[in-house]
């Protein structure tokens, strides 16, 4: 977990609600002067950055993002769906500041992602989400191929999937760069979506635990 999360709560709290209030003020600017000039709605692209850094501890507060590994997490998760995202720009300062960009944070990146995948199974497992849950997200670390090894199907996501995957153009540029260890800009306009039920999730336990073995085993060789 995100070594802030493992503070104590009276020093979460304010700190995220400190940075709320950081992030929210620009956003009421942003709307007054919208008002009078409509091109400042297209600051707001700009703004988006700002908001997931400043609003992620205080959403994961109140239970609006959920957690699975340090770097995967579930937007709104309930019974029925889990809508899974990369960790923000919050947990890659928290997580990943120590961990030199290129195949190095690429491949942590993966571990979290796999770790995430393994945390539903084994709560499925238990009986703490139920098998008939939809697992739905876009992966911009995994290939069509690898995500139907682990069993996901992929499908054209619809418009507003692709709206939302557009207005977080910079973060998601930033982000992936940094997998890369240089300057990348992801091909947006092919983004995938790919889905999963939580049965078959736990029908592909066994390749997912193999993925992340084999990952596992690449980082302990390089270390040594």
């Amino acid at each position: 977990m995100n070594d802030f999360y493992k503070l104590h709560k009276l020093f979460q709290w304010p700190v995220a609600l400190l940075l709320l209030v950081i992030g929210f003020t620009p956003l009421l600017t942003l709307i007054e002067f919208s008002h009078k000039e409509p091109l400042f709605y297209l600051i707001f692209i700009l703004y988006i950055p700002l908001a997931q850094f400043t609003f992620t501890p205080f959403f994961k507060l109140i239970g609006v993002y959920r957690y699975y590994s340090p770097m995967l997490l579930g937007y709104m998760a309930n019974d029925k769906q889990i809508d899974l995202h990369s960790g923000t720009t919050f947990d890659y300062l928290w997580v990943m500041r120590k961990v030199k960009p290129g195949i190095e944070m690429r491949n942590r990146i993966l571990m979290y992602q796999l770790e995430g995948l393994i945390n539903i199974i084994q709560q499925i497992e238990s009986n703490k989400i139920p098998q008939t849950v939809n697992i739905i997200g876009t992966s911009y670390f995994f290939s069509d191929r690898t995500l139907k090894k682990l069993g996901f199907e992929i499908v054209m996501p619809s418009l507003f999937y692709r709206l939302n995957i557009l207005v977080n153009f910079i973060d998601l540029t930033y982000l992936y760069s940094l997998s890369k260890g240089r300057f990348t800009i992801p091909n947006l306009l092919n983004v995938k979506k790919a889905s999963i039920s939580g049965d078959k999730l736990v029908e592909n336990k066994k390749n997912i635990e193999e993925i992340a073995s084999l990952l596992s085993k690449k980082q302990r060789h390089k270390n040594n």
